[in-house]
């Protein structure tokens, strides 16, 4: 790999470590808004005054500006699956604030998991591809894009739990995938002047999208259900961004041998598979915690 792709993939890494932080930092906040605040105004008054909420928030945004510099030298389809690593960060991160320790089949997992990403990378060489999304193919994509969110987010009102927390995540998830589409073609923009963007509607639609995802995501948390959360929305944001990026920048994958094919099905699978079982682990570290300080509160007062 040239060093283009390989500062790509250092600063994917640290912003898979950024949203990381954020993620644990956010979640102890959240998980303890009543439910009946969830995607609502109220439970962001309520985040808004937690100063550790607000780390997480920076957190965030230091990670969009080293995620959004790893897109502009490299393809949305390369990177986006480099921050599956930040669930073992979390897990890792969770557990150093907690002092719980992390169980050996938790490492396991966290280790096939970075195997079968590494396998991903090792195979999979995206080629051609462009920065700009075309306009015929945005009025066709960007409504899907809303009402697959808005069909999750309505179906997440039926339910409680694990559940809610899934269909939530998956909205997130999407969000922050169309987020990383666009924020390709906003990178473009400033490349030509630093207010080259204004007349165009990408950098809009980029701030709608982020937003929103993180409103969702905010919900997502407050279910408590962070193995349902965290891996509906560490899957679905990748593997949404880089469909997005295959239909809407013509970006594409070529394969030179039916193994090539498999070894990047499994690799796929095992990350996937990975995510969801971290999520759990980090769920027992980063909630229980939440729980025995909710408990012992009355005794300590």
């Amino acid at each position: 790999m040239s060093l283009q792709v390989w500062l790509a993939v250092a600063l994917a890494l640290v912003t898979a470590f950024l949203y990381a932080l954020s993620n644990v930092l956010e979640l102890t906040e959240a998980e303890q808004v009543p439910d009946e605040e969830a995607a609502s105004a109220t439970l962001m008054a309520h985040l808004i005054r937690k100063p550790r909420w607000w780390l997480g928030l920076g957190a965030d945004v230091f990670g969009y500006v080293t995620q959004a510099s790893a897109i502009a030298l490299a393809a949305v389809i390369f990177v986006e699956p480099i921050l599956a690593t930040g669930i073992v960060m979390s897990l890792i991160l969770g557990a150093f604030m907690t002092h719980r320790k992390i169980r050996a089949v938790d490492w396991l997992w966290a280790a096939l998991l970075s195997g079968g990403l590494a396998l991903f990378l090792y195979e999979v060489l995206p080629t051609g591809g462009r920065d700009f999304i075309p306009n015929n193919r945005a009025v066709i994509a960007m409504p899907a894009i809303v009402g697959a969110m808005g069909a999750c987010i309505l179906a997440a009102g039926g339910f409680r739990g694990s559940t809610r927390s899934a269909l939530l995540g998956v909205a997130a998830g999407i969000s922050f995938g169309a987020a990383a589409v666009l924020t390709k073609s906003v990178v473009s923009y400033l490349g030509d002047g630093i207010f080259d963007w204004v007349p165009h509607w990408e950098p809009y639609a980029l701030a709608l999208a982020s937003v929103g995802g993180v409103v969702i995501n905010q919900s997502a948390f407050q279910t408590g259900a962070l193995a349902a959360s965290v891996g509906a929305m560490e899957s679905m944001a990748p593997l949404s961004a880089a469909i997005l990026g295959i239909v809407l920048l013509d970006e594409h994958v070529e394969f030179e041998s039916p193994f090539q094919v498999f070894a990047v099905v499994c690799s796929i699978a095992i990350v996937l598979i990975g995510i969801m079982q971290l999520a759990r682990a980090e769920e027992r570290i980063v909630v229980g915690d939440v729980v025995t300080r909710v408990i012992n509160e009355p005794a300590t007062d």
